[in-house]
Order: structure tokens, then sequence, then C-alpha cells
């Protein structure tokens, strides 16, 4: 048992070390720039999940760097320095963006000496996983990421730097909004930039999460959940689009939820491409929030005070109109205010949220104002206590002004409860304890009143269970098997045909 027990454990443990490999990576991109003299400067740039990071970022990252053949000619290992949270934007002023949309960055930078090569080199970094709520590609929390840079044989003879994009992309956007961003790059040689979207690619697993060295190119590109998504359809809804000049993305996105982008800027110098930078990002698409002004009373206001019920949404000031003629100081600045109306009547009542902001928001709604008029009220009754009640309401509610159309009656004692729509209720109550009887009367015009009585109840309780019998004809035996009991109380017995007397405690039978 004990050895079952110790493999059991192993088990979780290395089920619990893969999970937690497979949950961070949100996108990243490289690029190199020359320094002279064959020295190159490679800046590695990583995202992940603020929440499902785990690890943190790697410590040090590893950095292959491959001839045309493929071959490991250097392995960078660069430390880790610092990290930056990135600010969620939105495109729209008046959005409100989620508490829970957040990325960590961290770059990594080192220099390296290259010589001239036939076919150039490719640098790689990789590390698995992917978020495994990614919708758009199959298998995400088994699926890395390589992030790589080809330096072609012209780009070392010439010093070529490469391409470097201007920004990163919003980590959050709006369903069913569209999106314009620019994702162009800067050259600093001044070469023609060709933009395109491109097929992310993966590296690493959930076995080796982090290889070290990475693996030789070629790279195997991620794969798309087709249908519905592929490189035409990266998101749903409309498709995406980049200007293959001017590198500005469009699109509408139809669909929540987490999905893989990549970008590809391809360098070209006298028409030949000499460097291509490929951007590996993640786009969480979700409902944004915008200023929403609103508020909610019932749909007849009983009584002259009225209770706001402010149901906005993000928004910090308010300002109410309650529509009173001819008083234009009848207005609050409350949250929830209340107002006591003159008279009764109909009222047009207008909510402004964030009012002199460019998001205001306005709800207006009419509102219906009854003088109460309505009394709920009753009595009950019942004979006498005996081992059983049978209780009698008389319903006494009244109203001034409309008439009671409707009565809901609810008995409640002892984990039981019994309903009735009578005007005049009976109830049959069998268990002694603390009985609640509560009223709800309901108008023609829609007011309410509600009533409560709360009684006790002590039934009388006989010590001995029924029991048979048997005599002759023409013996006698008494009914009650202990005459001691019952002192207190009355009794009738049924039937009384040929008893003694019906109302001893103990009769001749």
């Amino acid at each position: 048992m004990k050895m079952y027990r110790t493999c059991y454990l192993v088990i979780v443990w290395l089920f619990l070390c893969q999970s937690l490999q497979a949950t961070h990576i949100v996108g990243g991109e490289m690029s190199y720039r020359c320094l002279g003299d064959q020295q190159y400067e490679v800046v590695l740039t990583v995202y992940r999940d603020c929440y499902n990071g785990v690890p943190f970022f790697d410590d040090p990252s590893s950095i292959g760097v491959f001839d045309a053949n493929g071959v490991l000619i250097k392995h960078l290992q660069i430390p880790y320095m610092a990290d930056d949270t990135l600010k969620p934007t939105l495109t729209g002023d008046c959005f409100v963006l989620p508490p829970n949309a957040c990325v960590h960055t961290s770059t990594f930078r080192d220099t390296v000496s290259l010589d001239v090569s036939p076919g150039g080199y490719t640098l790689a970094y990789q590390r698995c996983c992917r978020n495994y709520t990614i919708l758009n590609i199959e298998s995400p929390d088994n699926t890395g990421a390589t992030f790589s840079i080809f330096i072609s044989e012209d780009a070392l003879l010439e010093c070529n730097s490469s391409p470097v994009f201007k920004s990163w992309p919003p980590i959050y956007i709006c369903v069913n909004e569209p999106i314009a961003f620019d994702h162009s790059a800067i050259d600093e040689e001044g070469d023609s930039i060709v933009y395109r979207l491109c097929t992310p690619l993966n590296g690493g697993s959930l076995q080796t999460p982090q290889p070290v060295p990475p693996l030789a190119p070629p790279y195997a590109e991620i794969v798309w959940q087709d249908p519905p998504y592929n490189l035409n359809n990266v998101m749903g809804g409309d498709p995406l689009n980049i200007d293959p000049q001017t590198g500005f993305l469009t699109g509408v996105p139809n669909t929540i939820g987490q999905f893989v982008v990549g970008i590809c800027a391809d360098e070209y110098r006298n028409g030949e491409v000499i460097s291509s930078t490929r951007r590996d990002f993640q786009y969480n698409v979700g409902v944004c929030g915008m200023t929403v002004s609103g508020f909610a009373t019932p749909e007849i206001n009983c009584g002259m005070t009225v209770n706001f019920d402010n149901i906005s949404a993000n928004a910090d000031s308010f300002l109410w109109y309650f529509d009173i003629e001819n008083d234009l100081s009848a207005t609050s600045t409350e949250f929830d205010p209340s107002y006591t109306y003159p008279d009764s009547g109909y009222y047009t009542v207008m909510l402004i949220a964030e009012p002199g902001d460019k998001c205001v928001d306005t709800f207006i709604q009419v509102i219906r104002v009854e003088r109460l008029s309505i009394l709920a009220d009753f009595d009950y009754n019942f004979p006498f206590c005996e081992d059983s009640l049978t209780v009698s309401i008389i319903d006494q509610s009244t109203d001034t002004i409309s008439q009671i159309i409707k009565w809901d009656w609810t008995l409640t004692g002892n984990g039981d409860e019994f309903t009735s729509n009578e005007q005049f209720p009976t109830f049959f109550i069998d268990t002694s304890g603390i009985w609640i009887i509560n009223l709800v009367v309901t108008a023609e015009n829609g007011c309410k009143d509600t009533s409560r009585i709360i009684f006790p109840v002590r039934l009388a309780v006989l010590p001995w269970p029924d029991t048979t019998w048997r005599i002759c004809l023409g013996d006698t035996i008494g009914l009650n098997p202990d005459p001691s009991y019952g002192a207190n109380l009355n009794f009738t017995w049924s039937p009384n045909m040929w008893l003694s007397n019906p109302k001893l405690i103990n009769p001749l039978a």
C-alpha cells in the first residue's frame, strides 16, 4: 500500500509541474542591430500573462545561433534584468477596461560576433506553453513559441540592422468594435518593408518547456483550429487585414476569447529580402464597458416618497432631475436618492451619469406615484384548543382609493408552510409551536401592503396510542387506560353510543 501511495504522489507532482509550465506565454519578438566590426546586438522581448505566468521569465534566457545547415555555432544565455507591466489601452475614449487584463514584459539584450557565412544565420528562442484558453489554435496548452530572426548573408556583408516594430499591440480589444492598429516598423537603413499576416511558430513542449539550447531550424508553425480559424480568418468576424505598405491592421472581431496572431515584416533591398522579423502576440477579445446611466423603481410607487435605485455602470458622478414643474431645484447628486413628491401622478425622471464629461450618458423614465391608501389587516380565531387546531382568518383590510383585488396568505411554523389566495381562508394545524400568519394585499392600482401576526399553539397531547380492545357482549370496559391523566382537560368521546358519559375522563363502554 505504501508503494502505491508514493507512486500516486509522484504522478500528481509531475502533473502539477507540467501544468505550471503550460500557461504563460503571450507573445514576443526578436531583432538585431549591427554595431560594426561584425558585432551585433541581439534583442529578445518576451510577454507573459500576469495571472497564469508560472514560472516567471527565464533566468537566463537561451538563444541559439544556427548556420545555414542548422548547426549551432553560438549559444547566448542572457540573464534576466527587469520586467514591466503593460498598461492596457483601448481605442475608444469612453470604453472601460475590465480589471483582469494584464501582461508582463521583459527584454533580454546581448552582443554576439558573427562572421560572414554562406546562407546567413537563424537566431531563435523557444518556450512552452501558451494559455490553454486560446481559441484559434489546436492544443494551446501543449503548444509553445519560437521567437526567431533570420540574418541573411547580404545583411552580414552590408552590416544591416533589422526593422524594429514601433509599439506592442493592445493586450485587450473590444468585441464587435473595429481594430485599428499601426504595426509599422522602423528601419535604420531606410529599406522597403512589406507587412503580412503570418503563422506563429511552435517551440518547446510540456516535457521540455525551455530547450537549452533551442532546437535547430526549421521550425514548425502552430496548427490553426480550422475550421473556422486559419491565416485568412484568424479571429472570426470581419477578417484581419494588414496593409502591406503601412502595416496598418484592421478588422472587427465578433467572438469573445483569446487569439494568437502573427505579423511578419520583410525587409527588401534592391528587390531582395535580406531580413524578416516575425511578431507573435495574443489578442484578448472581450466586452468593453462604457458609461451607462440607469435607475430602477417599482412600476407604481405607493406613497409620496420614492426611493431610486441607481444601476448605472462605469460612472462616479450623477445629476438627477425629479420633474417638478417650475422648480429647477428639484435635483440631487446622490448615488441613490429619495424624493418626496407633492402629489400623486406621473413624473418624468432624468438621470445623467458623468454630467459635463465627454462620456456622458442620460436615462429617462416615467414613474407613477400614488398616495398610500391600502391597509392590510386581519383577525383570526379558533373555538378551543384540541389535539389539532382549525384556524379561521377574517380579512379586515381596507383601501380608501382603490379596490383590493388580491390576497396572498402564508402560514408558517415548525418548518411547514401553507398558502392561500382566498379572502377568508381556513388553515389546519396539528403541531404545537410558534406560528406566523402573513398577509400581502394588492389593490387594483397596484399598491400593496403587508400585515403579520405571530401566535403560539399548544395542542393537547394524549399520552396513549390508539388501541383496540376486545370485550364480550354485555361486559364493560373503561376507555382511558390512564385515568389520572387529563384532570385539567375537557374530553369529548365519539361516537357516544353505549358510553356511560361521553364527557368523562374515563367513560365506560
